[in-house]
């Protein structure tokens, strides 16, 4: 796997907390809250996809429930 750097300029408290708990992985803890972050708004963006498609399906002129009932019914 290959890495890339990716430098953010952060508030110089933030930078003191950072040096202070050396003993926490910040590369690790940033990489996680990334992907976190990047797997939510992915799936904000297929709703959103979704949304669309739906709207393009018409609306049945019949309510949901009688289907079920008839696909019970059936069986």
């Amino acid at each position: 796997m290959s890495t890339e750097v990716f430098s953010v300029r952060i508030r110089k408290e933030l930078k003191e907390i950072v040096k202070k708990y050396n003993d926490v992985n910040w590369r690790k803890l940033i990489e996680e809250l990334i992907e976190e972050v990047a797997t939510k708004k992915e799936l904000e963006e297929k709703f959103k996809e979704l949304d669309q498609i739906f709207k393009n399906i018409p609306s049945s002129p019949e309510p949901g429930w009688k289907a079920v009932r008839e696909a019970r019914n059936t069986r």
